[in-house]
Formats: structure tokens, C-alpha cells, sequence
């Protein structure tokens, strides 16, 4: 039979293979940092284990230096699940939480290994069970794999309030040697399955967003946010046109005059200029899109001429109105629009996209900075 010691080490190896992996992936997506804080956590964790498992017990510095690292590791893994979904912490937090190393610490070096080590259970099952908590909250964004990853930190979470409890009953409070009991077998096997089953989701959840981000950067024009050409023309390719539907076509005034006379930041500080006020005017449903250097489209569901050519009117005089700030003073510009409405059914995006690309041609050649929608200019 595997004795109590052998477990525990096994379960601190486990943690530091699983640190060294996330290192690996951090190397390989710098972008992903709480990476950075569940390598730090499982590393300390793990060698916090088999510093107490290989090392005299009776050794009172030795004890106290490994359930510090273990503290701190729970401490930044709760963190870094934190940040993974999407929760801030800020520094006098972590601070704060650090200092749950004091009530552990202080009475294994007085002596009273037993109580510090049965308050260290009781933290350890408190972090566990926080993080579950933090990962519940977040269960949309993967249903099954989290609540799967929740119930391991929960099995993880009752082993260690298991070993606290068992301390505390029997008011043990100067031990000199290692709790051996079935809640700390119990305790072992849990921290090798846990942390295994932890691992395998979490490296599974974190490649899993990776490659919904990717997905998104390939849809996304990174300048403005707003969707790029190529996913504008998927997305209507799956979507049918139907009357009460609009199309936008927008062109900056002037443009390749503002790169050459400002510089291409410049530039780019006026197309984000511009896509927030596209963004102040969509609703539920509408889709924007940056389908060239300074072209803009926008499509609207349900929306009458009215609307339509407001619409176009309201970003118009926004973007006007609105000034950026460049090294050679403030600066401004102006767009000018075509509206097309579908007329039938069957209509093609492209077809309604030239009709609007007409009207815009027409806008351009009336002076700019204005809307025109089909045969009708809209100043």
C-alpha cells in the first residue's frame, strides 16, 4: 500500500509538471498572463508538498516555510482565476490575502504546529472553494467544463476542510510529526486528481478562448473593432435581404490628404474617430463594417427611409463635429454617404451594396459631407 507521504509527493510532482506546462503555453501566448499566475501557484504549491513530505517534521522552520509556499501558491492561483474570468484584484487585495500567511505561519514557529497546520486546511479549503466560486460565475462561457472544473476545486475544497476538522476534533495542537488520518489520504488522492483533472480543463478552456480569439481577430478590422470586408460579405452571405432593410455605404473626405499633411497616426486617429460614432448610432441587430482603407458600411434591419437617412445624418454630423488631436493641432473631418434601400425580395447584398455605392458617388460629387439616399440628397 502507498503510504501517506508517497501521495503527497506524488500530488506535489503532479503540481509542478502542470506549472512547467502552463509555462510552456504562456511562452508560446504572451497575451494569456494569468498563465504567468497559475504557473507561479502550482510551482509554490507543489514544492511547498514535497518540501513538508521529504523534510524532518519536527523541524519547525522547515514545516513553516512549506505551508507559507502553499499559502501564497492557493493565494495566486485564486488571483489568476480571478483574472481568467474577467475579474479585476487589485494590489491592497492581494496584499490582504497574503497576509493569511501570518495566522499559519506565526503558530507552527512558536511551536503549535497542529493548530497552524489545521488553520492552514481550513484557508486552503476557503481559496479552493472561492475559486470554484469565481469559475461558476463564469460558467457561460464553457457550461459543462466549468461546472466540471468547479466540482474538482468543490472535492478538492471538502478534503481540505475534511483534514481541518479532524485537527480541531481531536485539539492535537503540538504535533512534531505529520497528521496521518483518512481525510489526509483522502486529501492526498483528491490533490493528485484534482490538480490532474484542473490541468487537463484548464489548459482545455484556455485553448479553447485562444482559438475563439483567433477567430475573432480574423472578423475583426483591429484598427476600429468593427467587423473587416471579408466577414461583412460571410455574414450577409448567410443572411437574407428582405424589404425594410438598409444598406450605408460611407466614404471619409479628403482622406489621402490627411495621412500625407498629418501623418498615417493621424490617420488612424480619425477612422477611430469615426467608427465610434458609427458605434453611437447602431442598434440591436445593425452590422458595421470597415471595408476599406477609409470605407465604411453599415447594414440596418427594420429601418424605413426616415431612419435609414438619419441614421447616415446622425454619424455624419457627429463625426464633424468631433475633433482629434494631432502634433500639428486639433484636427477634423467630414464623410459623405449613400443610403439604398431593398426594394424586393431576392436582392442580392451585393446588388443593394452598389445601389448605395451610387448614391455615394453622387454625395461625392455634390460637394462632399453629405448624405445622399438614392435620388434624394439629404443635406
Amino acid at each position: 500500500m502507498i503510504d501517506q507521504s508517497s501521495l503527497f509527493i506524488s500530488a506535489g510532482i503532479c503540481a509542478a509538471a502542470l506549472a512547467l506546462t502552463m509555462l510552456s503555453v504562456w511562452l508560446h501566448n504572451r497575451d494569456d498572463r494569468f498563465l504567468i499566475g497559475w504557473t507561479a501557484g502550482m510551482l509554490l504549491l507543489g514544492c511547498g508538498v514535497i518540501l513538508y513530505s521529504v523534510m524532518p517534521p519536527d523541524n519547525m522552520a522547515i514545516v513553516a516555510t512549506a505551508f507559507t509556499m502553499e499559502v501564497v501558491g492557493f493565494v495566486i492561483v485564486f488571483v489568476a482565476a480571478r483574472q481568467f474570468t474577467g475579474s479585476q484584484t487589485s494590489l491592497l487585495q492581494v496584499s490582504a490575502l497574503l497576509l493569511t500567511v501570518v495566522p499559519v505561519t506565526l503558530p507552527i514557529l512558536l511551536g503549535f504546529d497542529g493548530l497552524g497546520i489545521m488553520i492552514y486546511n481550513f484557508l486552503a479549503g476557503g481559496f479552493l472553494a472561492a475559486t470554484a466560486g469565481q469559475y461558476w460565475n463564469a460558467r457561460s462561457e464553457a457550461p459543462s467544463s466549468m461546472a466540471v472544473l468547479c466540482l474538482l476545486y468543490m472535492l478538492a475544497a471538502l478534503s481540505f476542510f475534511a483534514c481541518g476538522t479532524i485537527l480541531m476534533h481531536e485539539a492535537e495542537w503540538i504535533m512534531g510529526a505529520r497528521p496521518d488520518n483518512w481525510a489526509e489520504h483522502f486529501n492526498a488522492i483528491m490533490c493528485i486528481v484534482g490538480i490532474t483533472g484542473i490541468g487537463a480543463l484548464s489548459l482545455g478552456l484556455n485553448h479553447a478562448r485562444a482559438a475563439r480569439r483567433h477567430r475573432l481577430e480574423a472578423r475583426t478590422d483591429m484598427l476600429t473593432g468593427l467587423l473587416n470586408r471579408r466577414a461583412l460579405f460571410d455574414s450577409m452571405a448567410t443572411q437574407d435581404l428582405r424589404p425594410g432593410h438598409a444598406i450605408i455605404a460611407f466614404d471619409l473626405d479628403g482622406f489621402k490628404a490627411i495621412n500625407d499633411r498629418h501623418g498615417h497616426a493621424a490617420g488612424d486617429a480619425v477612422l477611430r474617430c469615426f467608427s465610434d460614432a458609427v458605434r453611437m448610432n447602431l442598434r440591436d441587430g445593425d452590422i458595421a463594417a470597415r471595408t476599406g482603407g477609409e470605407e465604411f458600411v453599415l447594414v440596418l434591419r427594420d429601418a424605413s427611409f426616415k431612419l435609414a437617412t438619419s441614421t447616415a445624418e446622425r454619424i455624419r454630423a457627429i463625426f464633424a463635429e468631433n475633433e482629434v488631436a494631432t502634433a500639428k493641432g486639433p484636427l477634423s473631418g467630414t464623410a459623405s454617404a449613400g443610403v439604398a434601400l431593398v426594394e424586393n425580395n431576392g436582392e442580392s447584398f451585393e446588388e443593394v451594396l452598389h445601389r448605395a455605392d451610387t448614391s455615394l458617388y453622387r454625395a461625392k460629387a455634390g460637394g462632399r459631407n453629405r448624405v445622399v439616399a438614392e435620388l434624394q440628397a439629404v443635406a
